[in-house]
């Protein structure tokens, strides 16, 4: 069944080759019209910058264990759109590679942007164009883990560990779930952004490898009522040991944060490291609330039905409903839009902002036919990169064409370009 547009290829409207690699991007919510784009470098002991002779890249994802003899530095970079050309307005350098960046999605935060690091660090950021025009990304402050834990990690341990990604809470503006290199899940309590952070003491999930992504999503169950004082919540990861695991954490802004009882519940599935994860609104399937779109190293987007832990115990086990393969890694998800009006020839309709590493962009509808089946369908491609796409972003309030920023990690490329959406 197909309902959407053609399966087309897009050209780029502009490109640029960066100064450093580029890691992460993503448009501010406040101020449509800027995006930010994170750097990474690695230097050796003799500060030449590591980089591929040979022109050949395999399917490894950015190095998570530093060399002895070598470090990571980075930037990050501000740009504003105009007439579909990127102008740039500032470049922040950073003592570390910057691996993850999102702005805050609750309202009235939507301006401040937090980022992960090589070295363990989280750092928080304003974006205030009207105020300073030249150089409208503002630091707030930063901490490493060993001052976030309250010097639980020692610092000779620090240096093992890196910050690969990270997420806001959908509707906890002061709470952020971390991933790490060494394969944990943890969860930090900002408070106030410039004030006292607290890193929960204990991690909420462990993976036997690296931890490379993490998404946190709202209790489900409309019957279900959180807990008088706290806010019920699931954190997903997934990790380098081809697993997706999920836990059931309450918050409680006078007493902290709290694990639930039991364990993390691990979810089979998966071919090889488990890199995107994208919880859809439960809203769209009432009956199913817990859908889960997950991206891997296998190079599949699949979608998934995961009911939390503070739901009912003899609920289903978790179940892959549907898997496509998309020629590439998939590395990164992002939500476009959710179409629910029937009249369209389907149930309802999501649709995706895939980056897929060699394979380049993909956009992709996730459809829930009439028939009660699962469907994915691509419909827009972008293959101009020539090295790895880790990450991907389009300009919000797009109407009928979707403006997107794409790079390539290897080649430090930076592309400009849209997909009519129909």
């Amino acid at each position: 069944m197909r309902t959407g547009g053609s399966d087309e290829l897009v050209s780029s409207k502009a490109s640029r080759v960066l100064d450093l690699q580029p890691s992460c991007v993503e448009f501010c919510p406040a101020f449509p019209s800027f995006f930010l784009v994170g750097t990474y470098s690695l230097q050796t002991d003799d500060d030449a910058i590591i980089h591929d002779d040979a022109g050949v890249e395999d399917e490894d994802p950015l190095p998570a264990e530093p060399a002895k003899a070598q470090s990571r530095d980075g930037s990050i970079i501000v740009f504003r759109v105009s007439d579909t050309q990127d102008l740039w307005v500032q470049s922040k350098p950073q003592p570390s590679a910057i691996l993850d960046l999102h702005f805050n999605p609750n309202a009235g935060k939507h301006d401040i942007c937090g980022a992960v690091s090589s070295t363990a660090t989280l750092a928080v950021f304003r974006l205030s164009p009207g105020e300073a025009q030249t150089q409208p990304l503002k630091h707030l402050k930063t901490m490493d883990i060993s001052t976030l834990s309250g010097a639980k990690e020692p610092p000779t341990r620090v240096s093992e560990v890196l910050f690969l990604s990270f997420c806001w809470h959908p509707t906890k503006a002061e709470l952020v779930g971390i991933t790490t290199s060494t394969g944990h899940v943890y969860l930090v309590n900002l408070g106030s952004f410039d004030g006292n952070w607290k890193l929960h003491s204990d991690p909420v999930i462990t993976h036997t490898l690296e931890s490379w992504c993490v998404a946190i999503r709202p209790y489900l169950d409309p019957a279900e009522k959180p807990r008088e004082s706290g806010t019920v919540f699931t954190v997903l990861s997934g990790g380098d040991d081809s697993a997706l695991r999920f836990r059931t954490c309450t918050y409680d802004t006078s007493s902290g944060m709290s694990d639930d009882l039991l364990p993390a519940t691990m979810v089979r599935g998966h071919e090889a490291g488990v890199t995107a994860i994208l919880p859809l609104p439960p809203t769209i399937e009432v009956s199913s609330p817990g859908l889960v779109v997950t991206g891997s190293y296998d190079e599949y987007i699949r979608l998934f039905s995961i009911t939390s832990t503070e739901a009912a115990y003899d609920s289903p086990r978790p179940k892959c409903l549907v898997e496509s393969r998309l020629g590439g890694g998939v590395w990164r998800l992002k939500l476009i839009d959710v179409d629910e009006d029937a009249s369209h020839g389907y149930s309802w309709r999501v649709r995706i902002l895939v980056s897929c590493m060699h394979a380049g962009v993909r956009v992709v509808e996730l459809l829930r036919t009439p028939s009660s089946e699962y469907e994915f369908v691509t419909v827009g491609r972008f293959e101009e990169h020539q090295s790895m796409n880790y990450a991907s972003d389009f300009q919000p309030g797009w109407k009928d064409r979707l403006f997107v920023v794409s790079t390539s990690f290897y080649d430090k490329l930076m592309c400009l370009w849209e997909c009519r959406m129909t």
